[in-house]
């Protein structure tokens, strides 16, 4: 894909996310992201499909930028698994707590619980994507030195829901996080029950 391909792509998705989220998805019309990020509805059409296939990628951008930096944990060898782990859930949490990837959550939950296509679509290209690479750390010759771990993408699902706790939920209701030193005790405390959970016996 061209440089300038990619910038176009990039524009749309960044004026997509603000009027989305400023308007709502159902009162955001392909009409008014060409108005403000110029180019033509033949473009938008080109690049994703349709206005479900725009969101999809929003979502999916977003999701990108605000985790996938936290979940790249192979630079995280060095370190002894219980630091690993910590650094990176509290990495999670603030990018899953904060805009603009939290008011976009709002509106795939609001808008498209009933519509399978867009959620498993952005559930496949979003999250369940960048879980990869946390299934893949668990999987390293780092952690199995310390942990017996015989189904990583399940210990992958109970890491992140000792992590996550209520503060994705609570965050969508519009409850800040608690400060870091809260989220770190919160946090290690988690991971003290995993690492409990699969360390070697």
């Amino acid at each position: 894909m061209r440089a300038s391909t990619v910038e176009k792509k990039k524009r749309i998705i960044e004026v997509a996310t603000e009027l989305f989220i400023e308007h709502g998805y159902k009162d955001t019309s392909l009409d008014q992201i060409v108005a403000v990020c110029g180019g033509s509805k033949q473009t938008l059409y080109r690049y994703f499909g349709n206005k479900e296939g725009l969101l999809t990628e929003v979502m999916a951008y977003h999701t990108s930028v605000s985790l996938e930096e936290a979940f790249k944990l192979s630079d995280s060898q060095h370190l002894n698994v219980a630091e690993a782990l910590e650094g990176f859930g509290l990495k999670y949490i603030k990018g899953l707590c904060a805009d603009p990837l939290l008011s976009l959550f709002r509106i795939v939950a609001a808008d498209f619980h009933k519509n399978q296509s867009v959620t498993e679509s952005f559930w496949q290209r979003g999250p369940q994507r960048i879980h990869g690479y946390l299934i893949e750390y668990l999987q390293s010759d780092a952690v199995q030195q310390q942990l017996s771990i015989t189904n990583p993408q399940l210990a992958c699902a109970q890491l992140l829901a000792l992590i996550k706790l209520d503060y994705q939920t609570t965050a969508m209701l519009g409850h800040e996080l608690p400060d870091d030193n809260e989220l770190k005790i919160t946090i290690t405390q988690a991971v003290a029950a995993f690492i409990s959970l699969y360390k070697k016996v």
